[in-house]
Order: C-alpha cells, then structure tokens, then sequence
C-alpha cells in the first residue's frame, strides 16, 4: 500500500466560503500535501531542486467536494495524500482526501511531471523521467507503468456539445509577484482564485435575461474543479481568461480558458460544474431541519 502523510489542519474564517471550503484553499493543501509526502519519504522540495536538479511541473488538478460542509460545521479536518509515480517516472499522480470523522469534505488528485532543470539560476528545465536515484526511494507499489487518466477533455466535450450557451466574457491580468513561485512563473495554486474572479464578474455584470441564472454561482455549491495545464505563465505577463457558462443536464457549468498573444497561446483549461437546483433545494430543507434542533 502508497505511503501517506497525514496532518490536522485547523479551520480560520478563510478556509471557507460562505458556502464551501475555498478551492483555493484545497489546491494550496494539495501542493502543500506533495511537498509534506516528498520530504518524509524522497527528499525536500529544496533539495530536489537545488542538488538533485529535478523539478515537479503540475499538469492537472482535479476537485470533487462530497458532502456539504460549511464553516460552522467543523473546527478542523484532517488531510491525507499518497503519492504513486506513473509511466515510468514520467509522471506522479497525489490522490487526497480532505475529511472529519462523519464527513468527507472533498477528493482531490494532482497530476505532476519530472523535469530535468538545466539552468540553476533561472530554474528553466525540459520534461525528463525521475533519475535512478530518486525512483529507488520509492517501494515497489508505488511505481506503475499506467497512465494517468485525462479528465479535463471528456468534460469539456460533454459541456460545449451538449450544454446551452448562456453567456460569455473576458478577463485581463497581468502575473504579478503574489501569483508567482519561486522560478518566476504562475503558480498553478492560484488559478482557482483567478477563475473564481473572472466567473463571479461575468455573472455580476451580465444585464440579459439570463441573469437570475448566471447567479446560481454565487450561491450554490461547485461540485467539481477541473483544470488542465498546457503552458506556463511568467512573472509580469499580461494574460487572458475566456470564460463561457453553459447549462447543461440541470447543471450550471463554466468552461475558463487561460490565454496570451489575443488567444494565440493557450496555458489552461478549466472546467466547473455547479450543484443542481434540486441538489440546491434538498441542501438547503436538509440544513433548515438541522437548525431547528439545535438549542
């Protein structure tokens, strides 16, 4: 059986949402679980880097919440991750459960590729397999020669082919420093927060009929994160996201598309399906009978 790490993460009023753990919140803990799982069982990410010469480049996150855990539901929840690696060093694949003793808040699961880093100032690097070396620090379960699975390209095709157009906009940014790590390009942790800006926009300023619609998300739970990462960023460049709402089988879904040049260059696809109004409705008669019982 993969080894895991497991901790206890203590609850603050930024953990949460009004509505849900923050998915920004649950990327930060998913790459903070890989770094965590590596130092106990590989080595630290420092070392990795600077005497190993190998980085981890993120591919894809993906986020699936359970059940329906609010703010005033607990105190703190414990994190667990195992780390298997894939096609023959060529990939790694970190499975997590975010959970509390009666609930399970959220799974997740980060899809990472080795590179070889080839210039140590700038970090830049090329895909290359995990050295000998490190692969012997693995045990024999934790080493497969499968691939992971792509999910963000079945999803999107089910959204855009079956779903209805709603409504579409674009947002600016620029990748300024706090969005950054340490090699001077995106930190993928905050792509989460960016479409969540770049969504709540394009319903807040939608004046169509279809607004009552759009603003489902601002108040029902997101049922799945999805994103896929084809190209870096790097500090200060400007960028766009292309953000289209679609509803599809009873379900409100974005599709966000991070890109550069006047959308020459693609960096990211991300897919969110949100709850179901039935889904929405029973929640919400669920929490009002809970409410009523409590002294």
């Amino acid at each position: 059986m993969p080894r895991a790490i497991e901790w206890e993460h203590t609850v603050d009023t930024g953990t949460f949402s009004a509505v849900q753990l923050q998915p920004g919140v649950a990327a930060s803990l998913t790459w903070n679980a890989l770094a965590r799982w590596m130092r106990a069982y590989v080595v630290p990410f420092p070392r990795l880097i600077g005497q190993e010469a190998t980085g981890l480049v993120v591919m894809g996150f993906h986020l699936e919440y359970r059940d329906s855990v609010t703010f005033f539901d607990c105190e703190a929840f414990r994190v667990r991750a195992a780390l298997r690696i894939l096609r023959r060093g060529e990939r790694g694949q970190l499975d997590l459960r975010f959970f509390t003793e009666q609930q399970e808040l959220a799974v997740a699961r980060l899809i990472v590729r080795p590179v070889a880093i080839l210039d140590p100032v700038s970090l830049g690097a090329e895909p290359a397999p995990l050295p000998e070396s490190l692969l012997a620090r693995f045990q024999p379960d934790e080493l497969e020669s499968a691939s992971p699975q792509r999910l963000v390209p079945p999803r999107l095709s089910v959204v855009e082919t079956a779903g209805t157009l709603l409504a579409e906009a674009t947002t600016p940014f620029r990748i300024h420093r706090h969005l950054s790590e340490v090699a001077e390009q995106w930190a993928w942790t905050e792509t989460p927060d960016l479409v969540e800006g770049a969504r709540e926009n394009l319903a807040l300023d939608d004046r169509s009929d279809r607004k009552r619609q759009l603003r489902q998300c601002l108040s029902r739970r997101l049922l799945r994160f999805d994103v896929e990462f084809s190209r870096p960023y790097f500090s200060f460049e400007r960028g766009e996201i292309v953000s289209r709402a679609y509803f599809v089988a009873g379900h409100l879904a974005f599709v966000h598309r991070f890109t550069s040049a006047r959308g020459a260059h693609l960096h990211a696809t991300v897919v969110e399906l949100f709850e179901a109004e039935d889904q929405a409705a029973r929640r919400s008669s669920i929490h009002r009978q809970e409410t009523t019982k409590i002294p």
